[in-house]
Formats: structure tokens, C-alpha cells, sequence
């Protein structure tokens, strides 16, 4: 409490003095801070309170502090936080022998300069160029070069893009911000709204993609390398288990011939989702013959310690699980009843489109609900977000097709992934007494707008929005959705034994299996 209180001063003395910068008198800042004591709320809620109550003692200040609100940075964290010229202070103090009088006064008055010119994406790479000419200007040449910011051109980046051999993640993530992910979607990242994932190749890659892989180990291993190169995931192998089977004839041969696909793979981008299927699809169906080594492939695979790979199992009925006779100590398993279903590292993407993501963007409900308007503007609100994304993902093709490396299924066979953080507690604060019922609602109109919609894992929820909820609390209010919802969102759920499992596999679209010391 005594944290939050601080927190409020702070903000309440900032205020202040953007309140005399905007041409209020010290009277009327004064007034204002007596006015806004013992207000609880959030500072951009506090912030909206001192423009209506300065709205009614000095108009045209407070449309002038209206304009400085406006003056957001979007700063190297991922985030976009209001100006604050300490931090100019304290890095030059920080970074360079100037004295605290001059800091202060390049700080002051870039500040000022910031507010005369209207930039749409202030960021911090500009800030400290402008805070650079202003140490040229008063003599600072050898503390500018000590100062002074790295990077590459816009032209030379987008030279470097064109000729498809260009790694370097914080140019491109760099670049990504200024060129190609812009407007609204921009800042609605910044603000942890949404989140895309992976910036840094948004101009060059798909998100990920799923391949069936033939041939000898190598072959297979070149083939997934060339996925490697045009999606930010290491590509996912289809029914591993069925090119095993069809490349080695003695099942006897099966761990080495696993140790030496482990070995040339381990040379590609790293470990990937590896599928053991346990049934017949159209794009192995030729190799229906080889289903009993197939199985045996499944059994070698899982039993083995691949570092190249993580594997899980694919069925298309809970009956098929007793093929496996010895089961180890978790087990991961899909259900592809209808719908298939695919790993892509800890997500899960189920139904149409789920094979291949052009782009993968996470929704932050809670924060959507928390905004002005809460529970009556959430779907409107939510809305917004979508279409942002919409906007995102046709801007991402049209990157993709300058590539000469581009072919058309990246762009005609790909979906938009959408990750949901805050479910449980968004859909408690829209239906407390039935929150899966809301849980559904938002769901569905997500699916009704062509997004393969899945959960976002607590790892990345956390570090993309800070939320962390528990998965178990958010297992119990999607088995309570309708069952058509629940197998069309992607949501790994967790049983504790194989009774708990067999109880809702059939419904759900993955699964993890904890069977204690392993099975027989």
C-alpha cells in the first residue's frame, strides 16, 4: 500500500509540472494537486482527471497537457511509456563525464523540442540522436562519440533483406517498428494489448510450418532445414514415425537408425515438435503397408533420449493409445478426430489452418476489459484488436512476396494465429457465475474472424503482459464449454492418470498424460 501511495506522488508531482509547462500558473498546478488528493485509480486514469479538472481553470493548458499526454516513447523493452526527460538525465550521467548542470539542460530542452514537433513513433534510438546533435551543439564532439548510437540505415537494412541473407534480429526487430508494423497495431503492442510475436522476422518469415518428411535421414533433414530458413520456428515433422518406418526395413535397426536421424538433425535450427502417428492421413496413406512398423517406430522414438526432437503422439481415437504397450512417464497426445491437430513448440493450433501460421499475435483480455467502457465495450474493444491484427497479417504477405525465396503456400496455405492471455479472469469479470459461458462467446467471435485461436502458455503470458494464471483454473472453465468450442480451441489440458484421460480425450484437442514410473 505504502508502494502504491508513492507511486501516486510521483505521478501527482509529474503532473504538476507538465501542468505549468503546458502554461498553467503555479496557483492553478497547486489547485489541481489539492483537487486530485485521495484519488484512487491507475495514472492514465488519474492523468484523464487533471485534464477535465484544469479543462475548467485554464482551457488552453489543459489542451496544451492534453498534447504532452500524447508525448509516448516507444521504448526497447516493448513498451510505450510516457516521456520523461529524468531518463535523458541519467543516461548521460550515466553513460558519459558531462557535468549534471549540462545533462539537465539537453534534457530540458530536447524535451521542449520533442513537444514542438509531432512524431508518430518516438522511440528511444531518436531521442538519443537528438540528444547527440545537442552535444555537438554545445562542443561535446569527444563525449558525442562516447554517447553517440551504432546502427545501419533504413536503405542499407532493407538492401541486406532483399538479398535474403541477413540475420541479425535487432536491426530487423528495429526495422519491423519502423517501416513495416506501424500505426495502430504499433502502438497497441507497445501498450500490451496485443503482442506479435517475434518482430525481428516479420519482413522475412512465416511464423512456423508442419512438413511430412521423406527419404533417408539426411534427405529428411535437408528438407526441414529449408523450411528452417523461411519460419521463425524450426518446422514440425508430420508422422516422423511413418518416414521412419519406410526407411528402415529391420525394426531391430530402428535406435540406430534414431541416434543417426538425432545426429544430422541436430545440425539444423533446433529442437523441434515431432508427430507419432497412430493413424491413417491422405498424406501417408501410401504408406499404409508400413502401419505395424510405423507403430514400432513410435514405441523406439519415445522410449529413446532424442535431443533434436520432442516428441508426442497423434490419434484419432483413445483406442489407439493400447498400440503402445509401455508408456513412459508423460506423454503428449493429440486428438485428430475430425480436426487435426498441431504442435508448434509450446502451442497448440487446432482446426483449419493449424498446419502452417503466417503470424502469431497474443490478445491481452484482461487488459482489454480493464479499459474505459469495460464489460459493455469489450466485444467493440476486442474488435479493434482483430482488426489490427487482420491488418498485420496482409501487411506480412505483401512483405513475404518481395522475397525471392517466396513461394505461394506461404501466403494462400498460412492462418493468423491468435494466443488469448487472461481468459479465466476476462471471462469471470464478463460472467461471473458462468464464466465459460463467456469464455465461448469470445472464442467463437475470434473464429468467426478466420484465426486459429489457442491458449497462451504461462511463459509467455507472463513476459509478454505480466499475467500469469493457473492452467488447472483455466482446464476446469473450458470443460464446462460446449465440446464443439473446447476441440476448436487450442488448449493443452492436463489429466493426472489415464482414468482422468480417457475421460476427456475425446474431447480435447491435446493432452498431457502423466502415468506416474511409466506403464506397462
Amino acid at each position: 500500500m505504502a508502494d502504491e501511495d508513492k507511486t501516486i506522488k510521483e505521478s501527482m508531482q509529474r503532473i504538476a509540472f507538465e501542468i505549468q509547462d503546458a502554461g498553467a500558473t503555479k496557483w492553478q498546478a497547486m489547485h489541481l494537486i489539492k483537487e486530485l488528493e485521495g484519488f484512487v485509480g491507475s495514472e492514465q486514469q488519474l492523468r484523464r482527471k487533471a485534464y477535465e479538472a484544469m479543462e475548467k481553470l485554464n482551457p488552453e493548458a489543459a489542451k496544451t497537457f492534453l498534447s504532452f499526454e500524447r508525448l509516448r516513447v516507444f521504448t526497447s523493452a516493448g513498451r510505450r511509456e510516457p516521456f520523461d526527460r529524468g531518463n535523458i538525465i541519467k543516461s548521460l550521467l550515466a553513460e558519459t563525464r558531462v557535468p549534471r548542470s549540462v545533462a539537465e539542460k539537453i534534457g530540458s530542452e530536447v524535451e521542449d523540442r520533442i513537444k514542438d514537433l509531432k512524431i508518430e513513433y518516438l522511440n528511444t534510438p531518436l531521442i538519443r540522436e537528438m540528444v547527440g546533435l545537442k552535444l555537438l551543439e554545445y562542443g561535446h564532439e569527444p563525449v558525442y562519440r562516447e554517447y553517440c548510437r551504432i546502427g545501419m540505415p533504413v536503405f542499407e537494412v532493407k538492401k541486406k533483406i532483399e538479398s535474403g541473407n541477413f540475420e541479425n534480429p535487432e536491426v530487423l526487430r528495429e526495422y519491423a517498428w519502423l517501416s513495416a508494423i506501424t500505426g495502430k497495431a504499433r502502438e497497441m503492442h507497445f501498450d500490451s494489448i496485443i503482442h506479435v510475436f517475434a518482430p525481428e522476422d516479420f519482413c522475412t518469415k512465416i511464423f512456423c510450418c508442419t512438413a511430412f518428411l521423406e527419404g533417408k535421414p539426411e534427405d529428411m533433414a535437408i528438407q526441414a532445414g529449408k523450411l528452417d530458413r523461411k519460419c521463425t520456428l524450426p518446422a514440425a515433422a508430420i508422422a516422423l514415425n511413418y518416414s521412419l518406418a519406410a526407411e528402415c526395413r529391420a525394426q531391430k535397426k530402428l535406435p540406430e537408425t534414431l541416434a543417426f536421424c538425432d545426429k544430422v538433425f541436430s545440425l539444423t535450427k533446433g529442437r523441434r515438435n515431432a508427430e507419432l502417428a497412430l493413424f491413417s492421413d491422405y498424406e501417408w496413406r501410401g504408406l499404409s503397408e508400413t502401419r505395424k512398423k510405423a507403430v514400432h517406430a513410435s514405441k523406439a522414438a519415445i522410449e529413446s533420449e532424442l535431443q533434436s526432437f520432442q516428441f508426442h503422439l497423434a490419434v484419432d481415437s483413445k483406442y489407439q493409445l493400447k498400440l503402445l504397450e509401455k508408456k513412459p512417464h508423460k506423454l503428449v497426445v493429440t486428438n485428430n478426430y475430425r480436426e487435426r491437430v498441431f504442435l508448434h513448440s509450446d502451442l497448440v493450433a487446432a482446426g483449419q489452418g493449424a498446419k502452417s501460421l503466417l503470424l502469431c499475435a497474443g490478445i491481452n483480455l484482461e487488459k482489454i476489459l480493464q479499459q474505459p467502457g469495460g464489460e459493455k465495450e469489450f466485444f467493440q474493444r476486442l474488435d479493434e484488436a482483430s482488426k489490427a491484427i487482420i491488418g498485420l497479417s496482409e501487411q506480412k504477405r505483401k512483405e513475404l512476396q518481395k522475397r525471392g525465396y517466396f513461394e505461394k503456400w506461404m501466403a494462400e496455405d498460412t492462418s493468423t494465429g491468435v494466443c488469448l492471455s487472461g481468459l479465466l479472469k476476462a471471462s469471470k469479470g464478463m460472467n461471473e457465475s458462468s464464466p465459460e459461458k463467456a469464455a465461448e462467446e469470445i472464442i467463437t467471435a475470434l473464429q468467426k474472424k478466420g484465426f486459429c485461436t489457442m491458449h497462451m502458455p504461462s511463459a509467455k503470458s507472463a513476459a509478454a503482459f505480466g499475467i500469469i494464471e493457473g492452467p488447472s483454473e483455466t482446464q476446469k472453465m473450458l470443460l464446462r464449454m460446449s465440446q464443439k468450442a473446447r476441440k476448436a480451441y487450442g488448449f493443452k489440458y492436463y489429466a493426472p492418470g489415464p482414468r482422468e484421460a480417457d475421460a476427456i480425450l475425446n474431447e480435447a484437442p491435446c493432452i498431457e498424460i502423466n502415468y506416474g514410473k511409466g506403464q506397462e
